[in-house]
């Protein structure tokens, strides 16, 4: 099992707890997940009812942040977005957002089953085994929005590599079994972080002892997002990167699913962690810190005259190459750099 680490605030730090109560109303028509996106066309529009021809209650630009309040992919879904000290709530075209990505975590059981929606009994979408990576959308106390293998859906806190907190004051017993032998007692409100899981119980460390508590009562953490920080920040984006390998070239396109261009590729491959950047391989030279080619790490955003890649190591860029290679793998040296940029 992969570590995990204290990563970012709360997930609606974008829009704080006045956008929580105006939309309280919204939030209960889609999903109890709200997670983060950016606007990905020219402008989005947040209209007061789920219907185009509805009147505009605020414009957006590309680039911006809004949180998106329900978990449906297509048609005008619920959302808030904070202009200053305004907070703004309606509906926005989904075509016209993309979600952001918290981090990227792990499967903590055997296997794990990726939900049609945050509930023990919706359909199945992917099966995935232990070890397997996604990336984190969104979160509340028992369940994860994520998207693994380019699929969005829902695991439970129990198969999910990240910390947990009691509920209540719990037995740590020696066996997974409500007949274990009690080692200790653990507070409530105690941060853990398990081991393993069954989806029952978990497997913990606790003063000194490993032992199991019931998964009952606990709940996932809600000031963090999970990370291994074994890996850097940089190879993360590699990793989210590399889902998209083999997809169209799309001169002028922003969709990594149906086709993109060369600094389209690399705009949304970093709105997934949080940083926007223009959709111009020349304007993404002024975003970042400058690193020399002795420096260059996994993740560098490198930039050619009229062309922009990602650095994944061992000499290569993950890149929108042309429309005959589309996403690819290329040799970082196939022609002139013209700087080399950081942006995490």
């Amino acid at each position: 099992m992969f570590p995990v680490r204290k990563f970012f605030t709360r997930l609606l730090l974008t829009v704080g707890t006045v956008a929580l109560c105006t939309t309280a109303a919204l939030a209960a028509e889609g999903s109890s997940v709200p997670y983060r996106a950016s606007v990905m066309a020219d402008s989005a529009v947040l209209l007061e009812s789920a219907d185009a021809g509805a009147e505009t209650v605020a414009t957006l630009a590309q680039g911006d942040t809004l949180v998106l309040l329900s978990n449906e992919s297509t048609g005008f879904q619920p959302a808030a977005w904070e202009a200053g000290e305004e907070v703004y709530t309606g509906y926005v075209d989904m075509s016209a957002v993309k979600a952001q990505s918290l981090g990227t975590a792990t499967v903590l059981t055997e296997e794990a089953h990726l939900l049609d929606r945050a509930d023990s009994e919706a359909p199945v979408l992917l099966t995935l085994a232990q070890g397997d990576t996604f990336q984190i959308l969104g979160y509340d106390g028992s369940w994860y929005f994520v998207r693994a293998n380019g699929t969005e859906g829902f695991l439970p806190v129990t198969a999910v590599n990240a910390d947990v907190t009691t509920t209540s004051k719990l037995n740590l017993r020696s066996e997974p079994d409500k007949d274990g032998e009690i080692l200790d007692v653990v507070p409530r409100d105690t941060e853990l972080s398990p081991d393993g899981s069954d989806g029952e119980w978990f497997e913990v460390s606790y003063d000194g002892q490993t032992g199991y508590i019931s998964s009952n009562y606990v709940t996932a953490q809600d000031e963090y997002i999970v990370d291994d920080p074994s890996v850097s920040d940089g190879e993360a984006v590699v990793a989210f990167a590399e889902q998209y390998l083999g997809n169209r070239y799309v001169w002028g396109g922003t969709s990594l699913e149906n086709g993109c261009d060369c600094s389209g590729f690399v705009m949304q491959v970093y709105s997934n962690f949080g940083v926007s950047l223009p959709h111009s391989s020349s304007g993404i030279r002024s975003y970042g810190t400058r690193v020399s080619y002795e420096e260059m790490q996994p993740g560098d955003v490198v930039c050619y005259s009229g062309h922009v890649g990602i650095y994944a190591g061992d000499g290569q860029i993950i890149n929108a190459l042309n429309s005959r290679m589309g996403i690819c793998y290329t040799n970082v040296n196939y022609t002139s750099i013209v700087c080399i940029c950081r942006m995490l």
